[in-house]
């Protein structure tokens, strides 16, 4: 803050006791503010003249033009200096220098100025508050710990209180300070009362403290303090669980920490079984197969793979089989590498179809080619409203193994089968011939397809792999008639004409490139070509650096 102002502030004492009273008028507390935000009340104090020009202020400070913004404040300071706002300019001022990079500026001669002469405002609390965030920002972390310290100890009921709360957790977290970590996280759950403001903070200090207290088998702490942000019941359960699951398994993973890891599931399958409804209504059954399929997921987690099977038999006995459960006992027999018996579990599916879909995928994940398209086959026969469809996956899966042959063929079967979608299938036609290598037939294939501009970039592509230089060129000069593909084009003519040996016209092609695209990505690419191969620089705009 300028000099000027600093000694007008200092001889104002009419302004600490206006604060005084505004502070009764419009507690920050009371109403859960922001802490770099004029409340209204606050603005209804201000003369018209006043609003007028912290409005102008606060236009810029929101349009992130801090420089022009700090003069404005500046200039509300030297303008209206006991102004019931003072106090608010100087920390929105203070807070345009940190943001100006210059943190010291803030800290000394704009926040602490607030602290000193208005130290009852809610301005002189918020600067305490920014003092301990400005210096963390600069890596001062013992100075950043005291103020924010100094900030719980002196207003532990602010919203100030949560952001240094905060503040320290989250310096501890880096030096890696468990004992700080627990102490803010517990006060943050467990001391803070929650408001629209701070309940964001304190939620995710409560899931903070319950990933805690699971990797030390405290179970019971965990639940506690994820009851602090959770509705009792389903809503609880279901986040316990959410939280629970990276806990057990690096415990159950890691042999010094699986005894821990051991006892931890114990305690949670006897929490969930505590849970399921006794009634049997559709609503309680709902729930009860939810949560028993929580601790089938905990039995999968601590790798109990004798009881994971036995618990998918109670759920079917208790509530008889659907497809989503059956679907969670396949994809646990995969997890365990167990392709047959998961297969057995999709062909119980009450959807024929999904399930024999996920047998034949099955077959793919375990590179079986064969069954798998004996299994789509099989589909198309019996979805009889999709046969096509089947047949697409049958060539999706000869392709995605490499068989090009057979995929070329099931898709030329398409072409005529399916003759709304006969593009497609040609489009995967050429381009499993180019997948192949087989460039001709590509070319031949593309020049059968209507989606320009893609066809014609595919078809030089294939001519350049074939040595076809001159008629890739002439395509690529087509391409360039697109004009949101021309730079892209035309940077494909240079590496063509490179590839062909003609040094000269490609470097006067790269430059063209620059030139007329300067600021296009493809520009960008041509300069740099041109700097790394032929040692030329030229500005982005086709003339050569001075």
């Amino acid at each position: 803050m300028a000099g000027r102002s600093k000694k007008r502030i200092l001889n104002s004492n009419r302004l600490r006791w206006l604060f005084i009273l505004l502070t009764c008028l419009s507690p920050l507390t009371a109403i859960g503010q922001q802490l770099d935000s004029m409340s209204l009340d606050r603005w209804k104090l201000l003369r018209e003249t006043e609003r007028y020009q912290l409005q102008i202020a606060e236009k810029y400070y929101r349009e992130k033009n801090y420089k022009v913004a700090a003069d404005e404040y500046e200039k509300y300071l030297s303008l209206y200096e006991r102004s019931d706002a003072a106090a608010y300019a100087q920390l929105k001022w203070s807070l345009c220098q940190v943001a100006l990079r210059r943190s010291n500026t803030a800290i000394k001669e704009g926040f602490q100025s607030v602290m000193d002469y208005w130290p009852d405002s809610d301005d002189a609390v918020a600067a305490a508050y920014y003092i301990g965030s400005t210096h963390q920002g600069m890596g001062r972390m013992p100075a950043a710990k005291r103020a924010y310290r100094a900030v719980l100890e002196k207003y532990g009921e602010h919203l100030v209180a949560v952001y240094s709360a905060k503040g320290l957790a989250d310096i501890a977290t880096t030096e890696k300070d468990e004992k700080t970590i627990l102490a803010m996280n517990r006060h943050l759950t467990f001391q803070v009362d929650r408001n629209r403001i701070n309940s964001k903070i304190c939620q995710t200090a409560s899931q903070q403290l319950a990933v805690y207290f699971f990797y030390r088998a405290a179970f019971d702490d965990a639940v506690k303090s994820l009851a602090t942000t959770y509705t009792e019941g389903e809503p609880l359960v279901d986040h316990v669980m959410s939280y629970l699951r990276t806990p057990l398994s690096q415990l159950c993973a890691d042999s010094k920490s699986a005894a821990k890891g051991e006892k931890l599931a114990t305690i949670a399958i006897l929490y969930f079984r505590k849970q399921v409804p006794t009634a049997m209504d559709d609503e309680a059954k709902r729930v009860g197969r939810k949560f028993w399929l929580h601790i089938a997921a905990v039995h999968a987690l601590a790798r109990h793979e004798n009881e994971v099977p036995k618990v998918y038999d109670q759920i079917a006995k208790l509530y008889g089989n659907d497809d989503e459960t059956l679907t969670r006992f396949a994809e646990w027999y995969k997890s365990q590498k167990n392709y047959d018996e998961a297969r057995q579990v999709y062909r119980r599916f009450q959807d024929k179809i999904n399930g024999l879909n996920q047998v034949a995928y099955s077959y793919r994940q375990e590179s079986k080619i064969d069954p798998a398209v004996t299994v789509y086959r099989q589909l198309m026969g019996l979805d009889q409203d999709n046969p096509l469809h089947w047949k697409a996956e049958i060539g999706a899966t000869y392709r995605s193994f490499r068989r090009y042959e057979e995929a070329i063929a099931t898709y030329e079967q398409l072409v005529t089968e399916d003759v709304e979608k006969e593009q497609s299938w040609r489009w995967q036609i050429a381009t499993a011939y180019q997948d192949w290598g087989k460039y001709a037939e590509a070319i031949a294939n593309f020049r059968q397809c209507t989606n320009f501009p893609e066809n014609y970039k595919n078809m030089a592509w294939c001519h350049r792999k074939l040595k076809q230089q001159k008629q890739a060129i002439l395509l690529y000069n087509q391409v360039a008639t697109h004009e949101p593909s021309a730079p892209w084009a035309i940077l494909q003519i240079g590496y063509t004409q490179e590839e062909a040996g003609q040094k000269e016209q490609a470097i006067k092609t790269f430059q063209v490139v620059c030139k007329r695209f300067p600021k296009d990505g493809h520009a960008s690419q041509a300069h740099a070509h041109l700097q790394n191969k032929y040692k030329i620089s030229v500005t982005l705009g086709g003339g050569k650096d001075g």
